[in-house]
């Protein structure tokens, strides 16, 4: 099997990161995204690839079920054998665990980012031999409350008078 191209692989590790369910599970898939040494900006402020990890996992907890939607993904090169920068905006929908109404309530974060994807042949390789990581990541977003979505009223017949 082929090596994705630097979009697939970004949106596919990303992604991966806000699905993942177990801790242990999310360091390792962390880890395998992110440089050791990646320069990392949360909102144009310098941060560490720790403090960055945390915050992902820290939002992780609060959800029951997640989905994920991509918008306007766009890449330098699309070859996975070339460094290639990669930019986009993740929506990341979150339900949580109590209801409003008859649905459960939910939270997005609009994530607009920015990775530079690289080789890295000093880590180990994945299935596919593939030694990309991200090695700079600019990272600026915003949570929103979707809007709730009532049932329409409908007026009450109750029959014809005459």
């Amino acid at each position: 099997m082929s090596k994705p191209n630097s979009t697939s692989w970004t949106q596919s590790r990303l992604g991966a990161l806000y699905e993942v369910r177990e801790d242990e599970a999310f360091a390792s898939t962390f880890d395998a995204v992110f440089s050791p040494s990646c320069e990392v900006r949360v909102d144009h402020t310098p941060s560490t690839v720790d403090a960055f990890k945390e915050s992902i996992s820290s939002r992780r907890a609060a959800g029951a079920g997640i989905t994920l939607s991509w918008e306007n993904v766009i890449a330098t090169s699309d070859s996975p054998d070339e460094s290639s920068v990669v930019a986009g905006t993740l929506i990341v929908t979150r339900n949580m665990k109590f209801r409003i109404r008859a649905g459960p309530a939910q939270r997005q974060t609009h994530i607009n980012f920015s990775a530079r994807v690289e080789q890295d042949p000093s880590i180990q390789a994945d299935e596919h031999d593939d030694h990309r990581r991200i090695t700079s990541f600019y990272h600026t977003s915003v949570d929103k409350t979707p809007p709730i979505h009532f049932a329409m009223p409908h007026a009450v017949t109750h029959g014809k008078e005459e």
